[in-house]
């Protein structure tokens, strides 16, 4: 009798650690074709962005047909998810948008990546400054920025600070020759940085999305590393170019200039924070886990049956 107890309880506890890791599976399963599917868009976006969009003259037609695509985005991709995963159903609606905002962002963001190293290489090693095709990306970088203001709710007021600084610095970006000597073109580097670093947008997203901790442990690393290592080497430059145009011309506009890029540092030392803190939370919870799965290891239940006979 007592044998068959214990041969029920150790086959209730396995069939239920397989639902569990069906249920997982289930959830991340979505989220993973949108993910799939929005890397094969990117790559198409590259292509398209390369031939037909980098280059037009109409930049102001680039960022409005461009919010009217991602804002349609949002709710594509809400519907899919929405009826497909369960992981994104048991949030709240404003952590839904949140999370698509962050999935839309990383696409946008490594779709236009290619084209930002080419450019931070002919800024650097050349000083060739292609004032067309800096405003078009320029444009496309403040995009998804631009809509989630309109569609994410309670967001933190330094995001939403952060998010309304980047739409004023892309007024100043599509009307500025950037041929001259000017402070614009430290906005421009402060955004190629930014874009650099999807990686964070990709692992914000992550969290509602059923992945496992171990995935969203190595998103966290990579996203760390990328995000301190952009922010150290920008932050110099800055620095450095402020001083250069201060020597040079000390203009009113780096006295603004600053002023208003006090808001998005703080951000992004705040993001910096909270990825290391996240990265040692879930490293933490990982080990404890493994701890936990030996404990409960079919020849650990074995010999805790033993122990009950």
């Amino acid at each position: 009798m007592t044998d068959t107890v214990n041969t029920n309880r150790r086959e209730g506890l396995w069939s239920s650690c397989r639902e569990l890791d069906w249920e997982n599976q289930i959830n991340a399963t979505p989220a993973t074709a949108v993910i799939s599917v929005m890397a094969i868009i990117t790559l198409v976006t590259s292509v398209v962005l390369n031939e037909h969009v980098l280059w037009t003259i109409d930049h102001r037609a680039v960022f409005v047909i461009g919010s009217y695509v991602i804002f349609s985005s949002y709710y594509m991709i809400y519907y899919f998810l929405e009826k497909y995963s369960s992981s994104f159903r048991s949030i709240t609606p404003d952590k839904r948008f949140y999370t698509i905002s962050n999935l839309i962002k990383s696409g946008m963001l490594a779709a236009i990546t290619p084209f930002s190293i080419e450019g931070l290489y002919n800024i650097m090693y050349y000083d060739q400054w292609e004032t067309t095709k800096i405003r078009n990306l320029g444009c496309l970088y403040a995009i998804p920025d631009f809509v989630s203001l309109l569609v994410v709710r309670k967001m933190q007021w330094t995001t939403i600070f952060h998010h309304l600084c980047v739409c004023a610095f892309n007024y100043a970006n599509v009307n500025n020759d950037y041929s001259e000597d000017n402070v614009c073109r430290m906005i421009v580097v402060y955004a190629i940085f930014s874009i650099f670093a999807y990686s964070v947008n990709m692992l914000l997203a992550s969290r509602f999305l059923g992945f496992g901790r171990s995935i969203r442990r190595i998103l966290s690393a990579i996203a760390l590393v990328i995000y301190v290592s952009c922010c150290a080497i920008n932050w110099s430059w800055q620095v450095y170019y402020w001083q250069h145009l201060w020597t040079k011309d000390p203009h009113w506009s780096l006295i603004a200039y600053a002023c208003a890029i006090v808001p998005v540092v703080y951000d992004d030392l705040y993001l910096n924070r909270w990825l290391l803190f996240n990265f040692n939370r879930l490293s933490k919870e990982e080990k404890e886990g493994k701890e936990e799965d030996g404990a409960t290891s079919p020849s650990r239940a074995q010999s805790v049956s033993r122990k009950d006979d």
